[in-house]
């Protein structure tokens, strides 16, 4: 079970002496239009997890391996595909890489790409059951077989006594070798980004309900 940064002690580095260990970081990445109060929050994230993993890293060892979800590529192509797809946590994992750490390859390009397909078809508002029932059981057999291969990507290439950082989802479902300890790093902004977002689908399905009252309020003969 992750023990959460934030409801533990400082790790007792000697207690964890020649384990792996891994630093997971959850991705949030909002898109290019999302509201400034969301932008500051997601700023204010990310600084806190390099300030989170900063004091892990003093007290348990610089990672020496970078995981990042859905990066199929290693070395300088693999940090643009993190770019593009996390640029406020870019600077970070690149902080990291340059630092020593080696980015590896966490996914398997065959997977990712029809994981995202699925999404894709699912995302268009299909209206046949059986089609949708098909893509979403696509959807979610390519992304346990994605988890397992994050899985046992780690447990190859992590070595004995070696930190490592994974960063992926919130929601992910990925079931790590027993013997390496898993740090879940969660400060304080991430609860703030989740109820700012929680905030955010309420206001919109409100704004959805009203609309759909006026529509159903319009005078006889109009549309």
């Amino acid at each position: 079970m992750p023990t959460p940064v934030t409801q533990m002690p400082k790790p007792d580095a000697a207690q964890y002496q020649g384990n792996r260990k891994l630093y997971l970081v959850p991705i949030y990445t909002l898109g290019p239009d999302a509201p400034a109060e969301g932008q500051r929050l997601l700023e204010r994230y990310w600084s806190e997890v390099r300030d989170h993993v900063e004091n892990l890293e003093r007290s348990l060892g610089k990672a020496a391996r970078v995981y990042h979800e859905a990066v199929f590529v290693s070395g300088e192509e693999g940090l643009s595909m993190v770019e593009a797809m996390n640029p406020k946590g870019y600077s970070f994992v690149q902080a990291i890489c340059h630092s020593g750490a080696v980015l590896e390859v966490a996914e398997d390009r065959d997977l990712v790409q029809e994981s995202s397909d699925w999404q894709r078809c699912i995302s268009v508002g299909l209206m046949s059951h059986k089609v949708l029932t098909a893509a979403m059981e696509g959807f979610q057999e390519a992304t346990r077989l994605r988890y397992e291969h994050i899985a046992k990507g780690i447990d190859e290439t992590l070595k004995e006594s070696e930190p490592g950082i994974l960063f992926i989802g919130e929601s992910h479902r990925v079931q790590f070798p027993s013997d390496i300890q898993v740090f879940y790093v969660a400060p304080p902004a991430l609860d703030a980004l989740n109820r700012w977002r929680a905030d955010q689908i309420r206001v919109a399905a409100r704004r959805f309900d009203e609309m759909a009252q006026e529509e159903g309020r319009a005078p006889d003969g109009e549309a």
